[in-house]
């Protein structure tokens, strides 16, 4: 699936990089748009298949595991309660912004510099920070992927409790008590679980 998945992503940022050059961004942020609302049925798939952001963050990785600046853990500032809402509300100021140079012809690489945040982020702290708790297009989708009807979910019979799943996740999407347990409404569907897992007990499914 992983490779499927990267295919995937790196198709949808060549159309990305074409609309950008070409001023055809607003073709992006509909589609974007649209992914939003289907997120409510389907889930977050434009994180996982899709997204820009985490394409490059594949780069932010690889340099800050070789310059060794990565942070293991999340630091605890990134997880203060109101931080999502402040960074939403400036996003949402933003985003006003650029849908208004839009309509006068006119460019905010807005995209483009979320895309550089993201980059940074991952280089000095972790990928799963931007994830779980930064990225703003991922909040915006955390509210209708709350409701999907379709998501990775895991079978509590088949669970072995192993953990694997919950270690390797990008976003903290896991909850673990006894059993792995999914929530839809920060899971990427990066499949990564899915591959993980040494029973074959996580499915895309419905609810």
């Amino acid at each position: 699936m992983q490779t499927k998945r990267f295919i995937s992503q790196i198709i949808f940022f060549v159309i990305f990089i074409a609309l950008m050059i070409t001023n055809k961004a607003q073709i992006w942020m509909a589609f974007l748009f649209l992914s939003i609302g289907l997120a409510a049925f389907f889930g977050r798939y434009y994180c996982g298949f899709i997204c820009p952001i985490y394409t490059m963050i594949r780069v932010g990785n690889l340099i800050g595991r070789a310059l060794g600046t990565q942070k293991k853990e999340i630091p605890k500032f990134f997880k203060l309660k109101g931080l999502r809402t402040t960074i939403l509300i400036i996003f949402l100021g933003a985003l006003g912004y650029t849908i208004y140079t839009m309509t006068r012809g006119e460019k905010f690489p807005l995209p483009i510099f979320i895309i550089a945040l993201g980059v940074i982020v991952t280089i000095f702290v972790n990928e799963n920070t931007w994830h779980r708790y930064l990225c703003p297009w991922g909040i915006l989708l955390s509210f209708t992927a709350k409701f999907t009807k379709r998501s990775l979910n895991v079978s509590q019979k088949g669970c072995i409790s192993c953990r694997k799943c919950y270690n390797i996740c990008p976003a903290e999407a896991i909850d673990f008590k006894e059993k792995a347990e999914i929530m839809p409404r920060y899971c990427l569907l990066c499949y990564k679980c899915h591959d993980i897992c040494p029973v074959e007990v996580i499915r895309y499914k419905k609810n």
